[in-house]
């Protein structure tokens, strides 16, 4: 049987980028607009000579089709929509924020396919180019297991996630070896009740591989014909639209015919006149081709360091607007069936960019417009909720607090702010309530007078109401009974309900974890690597930890110095346990030394807008070494309240070579409480 090698190159337009500003300039946006205006006049102009060759666009909405490309390259968006008419372009999606997909709930995540295809403002893919497949790629490759639910849910037909030999890739490192023909041909992919058909997608890096478009598919064809692969198959290109390997490389005439230096129109004409070759996008191979085998894994997969989630968890900056993102979740849920006011920010903060592939730091531009962002999230929400509040006309006495129980469950921690004065030693606080069976509270901030300012408030009661109403006072010296022992270097720092065990390292004197027979858990380590060289946090005291209730706290301080630092930094481990609760909890304050900053962080490729020190390598605030065997299984919740597994093990069965990998971030942690 004659099979045939069909060849898709896709487009992943972006002009929103973490890298670079919004300027229409090679430091913005312009080097994209000036890259895909020439991919769109290479494709026309192989067309016009008779080559077949398609499109497929992924149009990111929210920037690019509502903002930037209306209003600098308008061109762009008619020429797109004219090759969707006359020679059958495709439009798939990305969708509308080039959103974290994996990192959405899942309201979230719904609005964000949807609004990819159709919204009020006009952007979606249909809204442009009257028709879109129900295909995406998602920013970033990023994909968690649930989503094959959600996928489903959405009316999604395919995702395309990288196979590739390199980073940037999805999944490749994760699973056993693909047969050829699976590697090159959709599979169906499945979890719980849901699937979802996967279209394994490369890139340039894989051609370059290959040694050359031509040689990859003529290889593919050998292979046919020798009845190693028994299909049609699909090699499906995709790459961001400003990549500069869609150009021709500056290099000499007659060097211009080798692979990989001719740009798309070398791409095109390297294979254009094989006649077993097809031009054709990942709708309509799909159309004509069914799934040819099934796969699985467990992993949380986006194309950042490994494979997984490292370059956007990373920055020190991310952690404050996703802080402010996680806020205003907890108020949408105030809402019950209502959508909160800050939803539609909330969707657009979650746009990939503003957390940033790129390292170390954003695009100072791209950092002010999430900061802002973000902000005005909170007050929509507080301005909300202050209206809602006054117009029911509650009255609540002195020192009294509402919580909503927003997770319906019978254990909960919150966060609140005292009162200027009112508590000068959080050990004489004393909180009183209805249903209270138990209760912890540590103190995380003070005022200027030295009076806590904020707790943590951990709270057990004994059924699950919608709200808990919660009596503060503090205690007079004739009520406080409690003796603080200084001299605590015991064997066993603390012990939860379930016997695990918080111990301190003599040698080190840092923290290491016992089970409760007795075996190493997890040793830790807490240093920073600086101009090749460990720095260790330094000088640990140990101490008691003041604490309101029933619980008990030890509290890891000292000091972080690097050479020649301008401030010295810091670092305070506050361990505690409540009586009759599983689980040592842990809050951290870490201040880092300050060094010097004046290397300009700008490239050819981008600009970010800013200095700072190259000699940071790594900052590992509180590592914990795992004594794990090969049976060991990471098991996660994500952001769309679904918890899943996978086993450690996968690495090394996918390739031998992973047994000393050196870090894997595969696992998204939406927290359980």
């Amino acid at each position: 049987m004659n099979y045939s090698v069909y060849v898709g190159f896709g487009f992943h337009v972006n002009c929103y980028h973490s890298y670079r500003g919004d300027t229409c300039d090679e430091l913005g946006f312009g080097g994209d607009i000036r890259t895909i205006r020439h991919i769109i006049h290479t494709l026309n102009l192989c067309n016009t000579e008779g080559i077949p060759v398609k499109g497929t666009w992924d149009f990111e909405n929210a920037y690019s089709l509502e903002q930037i490309l209306p209003q600098y390259a308008p061109d762009i968006i008619e020429e797109v929509r004219m090759r969707v008419k006359l020679y059958g372009d495709e439009n798939i999606l990305m969708g509308y924020n080039n959103g974290a997909l994996s990192a959405m709930t899942e309201d979230e995540f719904m609005a964000s396919v949807q609004w990819a295809v159709e919204n009020d403002r006009g952007s979606g893919l249909k809204d442009i180019f009257g028709a879109c497949e129900r295909i995406i790629r998602p920013q970033e490759m990023m994909f968690t297991p649930s989503q094959a639910l959600l996928y489903q849910k959405a009316g999604i037909k395919a995702v395309c996630l990288y196979y590739s030999c390199v980073s940037f890739d999805a999944f490749r490192t994760i699973i056993p070896q693909l047969t050829l023909e699976q590697a090159y041909n959709p599979l169906t992919y499945s979890y719980k009740s849901g699937s979802v058909t996967i279209l394994p997608t490369y890139s340039h890096a894989d051609i370059m591989d290959a040694g050359g478009l031509r040689h990859f598919v003529m290889d593919l064809h050998d292979k046919q014909e020798k009845g190693d692969i028994q299909n049609d198959v699909f090699l499906f290109v995709n790459m961001d639209a400003d990549s500069f390997m869609w150009e021709p490389f500056p290099v000499p005439e007659r060097m211009k015919r080798l692979p990989c230096f001719g740009g798309l129109e070398g791409l095109i004409r390297e294979i254009a006149a094989l006649p077993f070759v097809k031009f054709a996008t990942p709708g309509g191979y799909l159309k004509a081709h069914k799934p040819v085998g099934e796969i699985f894994f467990g992993e949380d997969v986006a194309d950042g360091n490994f494979s997984g989630y490292a370059s956007w968890s990373e920055k020190p900056f991310n952690r404050l607007i996703w802080t402010r993102l996680e806020r205003t979740r907890m108020y949408a849920k105030l809402y019950e069936n209502q959508k909160a006011p800050s939803f539609e920010d909330r969707v657009r903060l979650l746009s990939t960019t503003h957390f940033g592939l790129t390292s170390p730091v954003l695009n100072m531009t791209r950092e002010q417009r999430a900061l802002e962002l973000s902000e005005a999230m909170i007050q929509k929400e507080e301005e909300a909720l202050r209206t809602k509040w006054e117009q029911k006309e509650h009255k609540v006495k002195e020192h009294e607090v509402w919580i909503k129980n927003i997770n319906a469950s019978s254990l909960i921690g919150t966060q609140l702010m005292l009162e200027k004065g009112f508590c000068t030693d959080i050990g004489s606080l004393k909180v009183k309530g209805k249903h209270l069976l138990n209760y912890l509270a540590v103190a995380t901030d003070t005022w200027e007078d030295a009076s806590v300012r904020g707790i943590y408030l951990l709270c057990r009661f004994e059924n699950i109401k919608r709200k808990y109403k919660l009596h503060f006072k503090v205690k007079t010296d004739a009520e406080q009974r409690r003796e603080v022992n200084s001299d605590f270097m015991q064997e066993t720092l603390l012990e939860d309900e379930k016997g695990f065990k918080l111990c301190c390292n003599m040698k080190t004197g840092m923290p290491e974890f016992y089970t409760a027979d007795g075996k190493l858990l997890a040793k830790w380590s807490s240093r920073i690597s600086y101009d090749d060289r460990s720095y260790c946090f330094q000088n640990p005291e140990l101490e008691r930890l003041s604490i309101a209730g029933n619980g008990q706290g030890v509290l890891f301080k000292g000091e972080i110095h690097l050479p020649k630092e301008e401030e010295p930094g810091s670092y305070c481990f506050h361990f505690f346990v409540m009586e009759g609760e599983p689980g040592i909890y842990l809050l951290s304050k870490i201040k880092y030394p300050y060094t010097e900053e004046r290397e300009l962080a700008a490239s050819q490729a981008f600009n970010l807008g800013r200095c700072f020190d190259r000699n940071w390598e790594e900052a590992v605030p509180m590592e914990l070494t795992l004594a794990l065997d090969d049976s060991a299984v990471i098991e996660k919740r994500n952001f769309m309240e679904d918890i899943s597994s996978y086993p450690l093990s996968d690495f090394w069965e996918a390739f031998w070579q992973n047994r000393n990998i050196d870090s894997f971030n595969h696992q998204l942690t939406g927290g359980v409480l």
